[in-house]
């Protein structure tokens, strides 16, 4: 089940459909845009950075689906609610944002548009994030250095979809300290690389229309001063050849299996308890805010997603057999409904 890509290899073969799904611990898929088949206007791709430390989150979304693009920041504190959001979006960008097609070559992403800036720079050993405007009427800045240490290991995933042309390559980066600050008017965010921790998800891909999806994820500093995370995800496509799962420990990556969820939908916050089938990972999050977002736009297309934070704890087990133990983390899992 676990079919895992260690070469170069095109991720589309010259039907537009995946040549050979898998996963792997680095990215080993090339990926051109001009070797998608299908119609220009369903392709999506974006570069999405996620920042957490024990009370604040920021997400800053590059993002070209065609239809439209987006550079978007958003800081939000999961204690109160409170939430700072700024965006500028364009119309029928196909492509003309230029997202770079892979994620770990030097590049410069940029969104800049009636004073609202945007900018992320990524270099081989840190991606420095950053973002000026205004919101609700107050100026803010950001200013954000990601460190991504030597050999780093993280997961990257090629998923079918049953019709033909649809795919999604994926990469999840895990583990990256995060230096910096926002500034919101007279507000200051510091971010500590000792708390503060980023998640890069990478995506580029032709979806189908209805996308109904669960993903976990979450990076701590262990009492040993190891750097642990991990990622889970679930229905994305046809993962037959390997599963979304996979735990990090001091930069290297350790493969495991299916894992599902149980929680009461009625009650969003109460404990979500998750399980493995081979045993690896058994943690219970005890939620403490649920980040809901909906952009459904006459019931048609958007999204719709609850992006549940909380208290992680529980086992993972390496691939060694070492068992760590989780205790108090902070991570997240999301249960998102996408029709686009």
């Amino acid at each position: 089940m676990q079919t895992e890509i260690s070469a170069p290899v095109k991720l589309l073969d010259s039907t537009g459909n995946v040549a050979v799904p898998g996963y792997g611990k680095q990215n080993y898929y090339v990926y051109s845009r001009s070797a998608i088949r299908a119609n220009p206007l369903r392709i999506k791709e974006w570069d999405f950075y996620q920042i957490s430390d024990e009370r604040y989150t920021v997400q800053i979304t590059f993002a070209d689906i065609s239809l439209g693009g987006a550079g978007s920041f958003t800081l939000f504190d999961r204690a109160t609610g409170k939430k700072y959001e700024a965006a500028s979006v364009s119309l029928l960008t196909l492509g003309r944002m230029h997202m770079p097609e892979n994620a770990n070559e030097p590049h410069v992403l940029e969104v800049k548009k009636s004073g609202f800036f945007l900018r992320a720079d990524v270099n081989k050993n840190r991606r420095i994030l950053s973002g000026a405007g205004t919101i609700h009427g107050e100026p803010f800045r950001a200013d954000l250095t990601l460190h991504q240490p030597e050999g780093l290991e993280y997961l990257t995933m090629a998923v079918p979809f049953k019709k033909n042309g649809h795919f999604y390559l994926n990469q999840k980066m895990n583990c990256m300290p995060v230096t910096g600050r926002v500034c919101i008017g007279s507000r200051e965010f510091l971010f500590d690389p000792k708390t503060a921790f980023a998640v890069l998800d990478w995506g580029r891909g032709v979806w189908p229309y209805h996308c109904d999806w669960y993903w976990g994820n979450g990076s701590c500093r262990l009492p040993d001063g190891k750097l642990f995370g991990f990622e889970i995800g679930w229905g994305f496509g046809d993962m037959s050849a390997a599963t979304e799962n996979m735990l990090f420990y001091n930069g290297k990556a350790h493969k495991i299996g299916t894992v599902a969820a149980a929680y009461d939908e009625e009650n969003i916050l109460s404990p979500w308890v998750f399980h493995s089938d081979d045993g690896r990972f058994e943690m219970t999050m005890t939620p403490e805010y649920d980040n809901y977002t909906s952009s459904r736009v006459l019931g048609v297309v958007g999204n719709r997603c609850h992006q549940v934070f909380g208290k992680w704890n529980g086992t993972a087990v390496l691939n060694d057999g070492r068992v760590l133990t989780i205790r108090d983390m902070t991570a997240f899992c999301e249960h998102s409904d996408n029709r686009w």
